[in-house]
């Protein structure tokens, strides 16, 4: 009975440290506002939009305004657009072609605007924290 106290209480801490391990990873990632490191990812933790497959990046963050700008190239011949504004819950704008993502909560607030034409996503996080 000893021994099977004791492998559980060794299986419940093993993935207990697993568990507090990856919340660890993706609060660095969360507060990871470089251009840096974990970029892609940052967005995506942030907006609530999934950066696809893509043919370039570029990306601007300027420390004093805490403001970060990146420009997506979506790779068109990979990912179905139509699918894409679907699936990360884009709003047609009043512009034509044009969709967009926007909130303002506690910690940040986004816009992400995608072109359908060219598969051009821009997106905006300003961090309040």
């Amino acid at each position: 009975m000893k021994k099977v106290v004791i492998i559980v209480s060794v299986i419940a801490l093993f993935f207990s440290l697993v568990g507090f391990g990856f919340y660890g990873f993706s609060k660095i990632i969360y507060n990871s506002c470089d251009c840096e490191r974990f970029n892609i990812d940052n967005i995506e933790l942030r907006t609530g939009i999934n950066i696809p497959s893509i043919k370039n990046v570029d990306c601007i963050y300027n420390e004093a305004t805490k403001t970060k700008k990146s420009t997506f190239m979506i790779d068109t011949e990979k990912v179905d657009i139509k699918d894409y504004i679907l699936k990360n819950k884009l709003v047609k704008s009043d512009a034509e072609d044009f969709y967009v993502k926007s909130n303002d909560i506690k910690s940040h607030s986004y816009k992400g605007i995608l072109d359908k034409n060219t598969g051009k996503l821009d997106i905006e996080i300003i961090y309040k924290d």
